[in-house]
């Protein structure tokens, strides 16, 4: 049997904007086409889609669910990832507009996991189900808006606790480039650069070359931090990236899922993925 794009959508609970960015981004599916160009989808496709829809539920990366639904390694020696059960308590509360139950959640995975773990394994899914649901199921982008904030204003109420850094401490400047606008793993990335002992500069979302490179002249710090999440991000990162490496005034580091899920092209040190690991690797390359 063969689904257009709409029917597609219709059967898979996904939308067909997210169904046209899978394909591009990830071949998730790879659809035939009708001699009129038409997308084509056949019931392998929609099991696939299906595959993919599942994975991404359980937490993976929208780049490692792709890559496991391709394959179709779902064997019991290898299952997909476990979700935590404050996964969906917190979405859940968002859902309900319910500030405090959110909270208390929050503040749960943060005792149980740290600040890294608890936004791993816990907030960044519970923010994937939320903008999945809010594309599939129609719930308000509201929600996602909602339990954003709060997770941010948890981690300004961490950092402002943290005792202030030596005076001679290193420096970084951490940014997103212009019209990357989800900066919560870099303010996250922030707190941790603190607990290691480094002084930030923090300038969060959407931040302009030009106010980069004037922001970089007047504080003169040990290194930058770029993140991007999205594909426009990333291409705004490559080029900001690039104008700070020829300019050579900085050492810039380079993260975000965009740069692990569609490749880069960027200039700068590649941090891992983790927000703990990434932390380390910057703090023992200013302390080298």
């Amino acid at each position: 049997m063969n689904y257009t794009v709409k029917a597609a959508a219709r059967a898979t609970g996904i939308s067909e904007t997210r169904l046209r960015t899978w394909e591009r981004r990830y071949g998730i599916p790879l659809p035939s086409r009708s001699p009129s160009g038409r997308r084509l989808y056949n019931d392998d496709d929609i099991s696939l889609i299906r595959r993919m829809a599942a994975l991404l539920d359980a937490g993976m990366s929208a780049a490692q669910a792709a890559e496991a639904a391709r394959s179709a390694d779902l064997t019991p020696h290898e299952p997909p990832a476990v979700q935590h059960q404050l996964v969906g308590v917190i979405a859940e509360a968002a859902e309900r507009y319910d500030e405090s139950a959110l909270v208390e959640a929050l503040r749960q995975a943060i005792g149980e996991l740290g600040w890294p773990g608890a936004l791993h394994e816990v907030v960044f899914p519970a923010l994937r189900r939320l903008g999945i649901d809010w594309e599939t199921a129609g719930v308000p982008a509201a929600t996602e808006h909602l339990a954003t904030e709060l997770v941010r204003r948890e981690l300004l109420s961490a950092v402002n606790a943290l005792p202030s850094p030596a005076s001679d401490a290193p420096r970084v400047l951490l940014a997103c480039p212009e019209d990357e606008r989800h900066d919560l793993g870099l303010a996250a990335l922030a707190l941790s650069l603190r607990q290691h002992g480094l002084r930030t500069l923090y300038l969060g979302a959407d931040v302009p070359t030009a106010d980069l490179l004037e922001a970089i002249a007047a504080t003169q710090p040990d290194a930058v931090c770029l993140s991007a999440t999205s594909g426009v991000g990333l291409a705004s990162m490559v080029r900001a990236s690039r104008t700070l490496v020829s300019a050579r005034r900085v050492r810039l580091f380079i993260g975000g899922p965009a740069t692990a899920a569609e490749g880069s092209e960027a200039a700068g040190i590649l941090l891992p993925g983790r927000i703990d690991e990434a932390a380390q690797a910057l703090a023992r390359t200013l302390a080298g």
